[in-house]
């Protein structure tokens, strides 16, 4: 041992004494020498290292003799005499906690010896992994990476089809013309499915490995299964591309099973290429998982983006309010909870004397919705300017939206008022919308009532009313995702709260001002909430 004999050279420097280590392990006859200060001196003491009593020989030979323990076995350490027992008492400490340290560090180096090839295999997998965003593209290159390494000379990659209940086969080694069906996951018996079961490894040899793969088993050769898990980091995404995020019994649910078989001499597997298959799915997994989060994000953005762009063209769609002037002046505004909602108005110059305005609500919200409110605004539009009665214009707009509101099981809840300035009246028919007012100058908040369900409920009558309209009297239509807007506790706006707004606004302020106004009162109640349901107010007036 080099680093023994230059501890005992180190030791002659110092001491001027010469010393030699010699270990005698059990069983064995002829001692070996450990280390020593010079080879005259191992020379000398090799007699006392085989002597029956070692401690007589060395007393007359001058020597001091140390019995010593090398870890799994005993040494005796010769010292020439002199007047330091200490330093030799010193010197037999050391010596073992040497002789520990060298088999610890030549055990680590026979671990990495052995390893070298599974260690490059990890690396070379990674490389490849790092390198592509999609695993299928090299499977082929993987499995024959991990079967080269564990000796396999036959081996398939199967990718878990939860849908239909199979492990596909996406790459195979060393089959030849022979096909590789797919294996359905109620097989119990065959060991793909075994492993995809435990989200572990499993192996077989012998008549029990021609039953769980008689493909790569044929005459019964070794097999080894190992599951493809990915990470355990329960985070779970959507979409098309998602990954499934735990089982039902705890564990994660396998991406797929890598099956090996056919190592030379028929030699089963051992824990060692269980550990090292177990380590290059990890590996596999976590790719599929990564490309899996990749392939999400990039629908949620364009999700994102198509929503974006449906919201645009929605609000594309509402008239501009100034279309009422200048007999009129309007205000509107739509805030959709999600990208795109179910909310719309329409305003119409009717004629030098009479302005229509409508709002209507689509039930629920999102994107079904915003496809029916699109429908129910292009039929408003058309049959507003061809109907002036407001009751005759509604149940047009129903029998235009009769089909698919049927179909959607949806209902519009819509409003619709003209203001006729030379009649001095009000004209209204109300579908089901609660909340639609008259605020006069003063103050006053006269309702707007519904005379009938809304649109899709039914096929009541719907009934025309009439009120008196004055100079400085306003109409404020909102939805009912106004007045539902909640806190951050959970508590609503409230009808009275909006009203209350509403009946301070008694200095002639424009529909702009009023429509801030109610907004500041909003934005104020949810804070940093999101809404649950869109959010439309509308204030038209004739001065």
């Amino acid at each position: 041992m080099i680093e023994l004999a230059a501890l005992l050279a180190a030791f002659l420097e110092a001491t001027g004494r010469e010393a030699a280590i010699w270990e005698r392990r059990e069983g064995s006859v002829v001692p070996t020498l450990l280390g020593a200060s010079t080879p005259s001196f191992a020379e000398r003491t090799e007699p006392g290292a085989m002597a029956w009593d070692v401690a007589t020989w060395a007393r007359a030979q001058a020597l001091h003799a140390q019995l010593v323990a090398t870890g799994d076995s005993v040494g005796w350490l010769f010292v020439e005499a002199g007047h330091a027992p200490d330093a030799d008492r010193l010197l037999g400490r050391l010596v073992p906690v040497v002789r520990r340290l060298i088999r610890e560090r030549d055990g680590a180096t026979r671990e990495l010896v052995e390893r070298y090839e599974e260690i490059n295999l990890l690396y070379a997998i990674g490389e490849l992994l790092g390198g592509t965003t999609s695993v299928e593209d090299v499977a082929d290159t993987l499995l024959g990476e991990l079967a080269a390494t564990v000796g396999a000379k036959r081996a398939v990659f199967l990718h878990t089809n939860r849908a239909q209940g199979l492990l596909s086969p996406i790459a195979s080694l060393g089959l030849g013309e022979t096909s590789y069906e797919a294996v359905s996951l109620d097989r119990a018996d065959h060991i793909a499915v075994r492993a995809y079961r435990t989200g572990g490894a499993c192996t077989e040899d012998g008549v029990a490995a021609a039953l769980g793969d008689p493909v790569l088993s044929g005459q019964g050769a070794p097999l080894l299964a190992v599951a493809i898990t990915r990470p355990s980091s329960g985070i779970g995404i959507t979409g098309t591309f998602a990954v499934p995020t735990r089982r039902s019994d705890g564990g994660a649910v396998p991406l797929g099973v890598l099956v090996l078989a056919g190592r030379d001499g028929g030699l089963p597997f051992s824990a060692g290429d269980r550990k090292l298959a177990v380590a290059v799915s990890t590996q596999i997994g976590t790719a599929m998982h990564n490309a899996s989060l990749v392939r999400a994000a990039v629908e949620r953005q364009q999700m994102a983006r198509e929503m974006q762009l449906a919201n645009e063209l929605q609000l594309k769609l509402l008239p501009n309010p100034r279309v009422v002037q200048p007999e009129a002046r309007a205000a509107a505004r739509v805030v959709p909870a999600e990208s795109v909602g179910g909310d719309f108005f329409l305003l119409a110059r009717l004629d030098r004397d009479r302005t229509g305005v409508l709002i209507g609500d689509v039930s629920g919200h999102g994107y079904q919705s915003a496809l029916i409110m699109a429908l129910a605004l292009s039929a408003a539009g058309i049959h507003v300017q061809a109907a002036f009665d407001p009751s005759i214009a509604l149940e047009a707009v129903h029998r235009s939206l009769r089909d698919e509101l049927e179909s959607t099981e949806m209902s519009i809840s819509m409003c619709y008022a003209v203001i006729d300035t030379r009649a001095g009246e009000l004209r209204f028919a109300n579908a089901g919308h609660p909340h639609a007012f008259a605020v006069t100058a003063d103050g006053q908040c006269l309702r707007l009532s519904a005379v009938a369900p809304p649109l899709g409920w039914c096929e009541d009558t719907i009934e025309e009313c009439v009120m008196t309209w004055k100079p400085g009297t306003r109409l404020v239509f909102f939805t009912d995702g106004v007045v539902d807007a909640r806190d951050a506790a959970g508590e609503r706006l409230t009808e009275p709260a909006l009203l209350d707004t509403l009946k301070t606004m008694t200095n002639g302020e424009t529909p702009e001002q009023m429509l801030d106004a109610l907004f500041r009162q909003l934005d104020a109640h949810v804070g940093r909430t999101p809404l649950r349901d869109d959010c439309t107010v509308v204030v038209v007036d004739r001065p």
